[in-house]
């Protein structure tokens, strides 16, 4: 004999909760800085009087939450710490690139494609994103003329992106610095770590 599944709803708290929730989580995506779990918790003390929330509520909540919906949890290397790993790396092999390329300017190109239209930082692996940014500051900074060292190949093997795929990021990416440069503003911000 199969028994009958009873639907419950949530009751007004939990119902409450869950929205202060989905508004944080909301908030952590669009604003500057997110809302505090203090500014949270003085929300749900105004609108839920009855219950009091600690920071582990809200936290494992979001956790429960996030997981509920299938949002990937994992956390990968950050672009800008990927950036900096590689460019210690090949500093270590090359004395012309730690003269020439500096974590400012590959930072410089990164706050670029933040502006720029082109949707390499959302749909391209950080470690394509991270290679790609350091061979256009090469290219950048270093002149044809004493060009020799094999930085496709280097960032090739260390970085496990193709060779094709890194020409192809890059000159997206150069296409990105090209249009920037042509608005003044940030245009400096590149020139002044170029020259």
């Amino acid at each position: 004999m199969r028994r009958k599944l009873r639907r419950s709803f949530p009751d007004e708290t939990s119902v409450q909760f869950h929205s202060l929730l989905s508004l944080w989580i909301a908030s952590k995506l669009h604003e500057t800085p997110p809302l505090s779990i203090r500014k949270l918790q003085n929300i749900a003390k105004k609108l839920i009087p009855d219950h009091y929330y600690t920071k582990k509520d809200f936290i494992d909540a979001e956790i429960k939450f996030l997981e509920a919906i299938d949002f990937d949890l994992k956390t990968g290397p950050l672009l800008s710490t990927y950036i900096e790993e590689l460019l210690s790396e090949i500093r270590g092999k090359s004395k012309e690139i730690a003269k020439l390329v500096s974590l400012e300017l590959c930072l410089a190109i990164l706050d670029l494609l933040y502006v720029c239209e082109d949707e390499i930082l959302l749909a391209t692996p950080v470690e394509l994103t991270g290679a790609s940014i350091l061979v256009a500051a090469y290219l950048l900074v270093v002149p044809i003329t004493k060009s020799n060292f094999p930085i496709l190949t280097w960032l090739h093997l260390s970085s496990n992106t193709s060779t094709g795929s890194l020409k192809e990021c890059t000159r997206r990416i150069l296409k990105c610095v090209l249009a920037g440069i042509n608005s003044t503003e940030t245009a400096d911000s590149v020139l002044e770590h170029i020259f």
